[in-house]
C-alpha cells in the first residue's frame, strides 16, 4: 500500500507504508492530520508541529488552495473560511482588472481565474468571482476606460478564462451572468480548458 499526496504543480510523492505502520495509525486516537503525518514520517507529530503548520498557513494562506482538506482539520470552521477567502482573494485579486485592450474594434477585458474548482472552496470561489465580475461590469458601465481608449466600440467583451474547468455550480452561475448581460452591450466570453 502507498500513501500519495499532491503538491505544487500536481507533483505526487509516494510513501511506502508497511501493514504494521498502517494498523498502528488506524488504532490510534489521533485525528486525520496526525495520522497523515505519522504515515508519512513514521512518528506522531507533536502539538508544536501543528501550531507551526497553522502559523505557516496563516502567513501564506494561498497554500491552502493546493489541498484544502488537510488544512481544514487544523482550524476552526470560522478561521478556515476566513483564511480560504483571503487565499482566493490573494490569487483572484477581485479589485483588479487583469488586462484591457482593443480586439477587432471592440473593448476586451481579460479576467483570469487560475483557481482549481474544489468542493471545499467552491462557495467562496463563486462569491469572489462574482465580486470580480461585478467590478468589471462597473468598470465598463461607468466608462472608466474612455480616457485611455475612447468610446467607439461595437461591443464590450469580458473574456473570462479559466485555468481549470468550472464546477456544475460554476457553469450555472456563468449562465445566469450571461442572462443578466444579454440586454446590455456587454458580452461575456468564457474560455475553459479542454
Amino acid at each position: 500500500m502507498h500513501f500519495m499526496t499532491g503538491g505544487f504543480q500536481d507533483r505526487e510523492v509516494i510513501y511506502p507504508i508497511s501493514k504494521e505502520l498502517m494498523e498502528r495509525a488506524f488504532e490510534s486516537p489521533q485525528d486525520a492530520y496526525e495520522v497523515k503525518i505519522y504515515l508519512m514520517t513514521g512518528h506522531w507529530p507533536d502539538k508544536s508541529q501543528e501550531e507551526l503548520d497553522r502559523n505557516f498557513l496563516r502567513q501564506f494562506p494561498e497554500q491552502i488552495l493546493k489541498n484544502p482538506t488537510i488544512p481544514k482539520t487544523l482550524f476552526s470552521e470560522y478561521e478556515f473560511t476566513k483564511l480560504l477567502k483571503q487565499a482566493i482573494e490573494t490569487v483572484l485579486q477581485t479589485s483588479k482588472i487583469d488586462s484591457l485592450g482593443i480586439v477587432e474594434e471592440h473593448l476586451e477585458l481579460l479576467l483570469l481565474d487560475p483557481i482549481k474548482w474544489q468542493e471545499e472552496t467552491e462557495i467562496i470561489h463563486l462569491q469572489l468571482l462574482q465580486e470580480k465580475l461585478n467590478n468589471y461590469i462597473h468598470f465598463i458601465e461607468s466608462k472608466q476606460y474612455v480616457e485611455s481608449y475612447g468610446d467607439d466600440f461595437t461591443e464590450k467583451v469580458i473574456n473570462l478564462t479559466f485555468q481549470y474547468a468550472p464546477s456544475d455550480n460554476g457553469l450555472a452561475f456563468l449562465m445566469q451572468v450571461q442572462k443578466v448581460l444579454q440586454p446590455t452591450d456587454i458580452r461575456l466570453k468564457v474560455v475553459v480548458p479542454e
